[in-house]
């Protein structure tokens, strides 16, 4: 997955992170990965829950999204 630069569009992304981001996107204020992982249509178990939240994660290392200090995520 790219940084996120100046003028990236999300078509830069593959489609499950698109997904991802949309979730984020549409929701009425920041997010936790269990949000995520149900948009998804994922079980709430930990199993299903870790990988979300590690796709979050990297999705907030390259700038795509914006993790609150509570561990949330929302758009940048």
């Amino acid at each position: 997955m790219p940084d996120r630069a100046e003028g990236m569009g999300l078509q830069a992304l593959t489609s499950e992170y698109r997904r991802i981001m949309e979730i984020v996107a549409g929701s009425d204020g920041p997010v936790m990965a269990k949000d995520v992982a149900v948009g998804l249509g994922r079980e709430t178990t930990p199993g299903k829950i870790e990988p979300v939240r590690g796709q979050l994660r990297k999705l907030s290392d390259r700038g795509w999204l914006v993790r609150t200090a509570s561990g949330r995520y929302r758009p940048c």
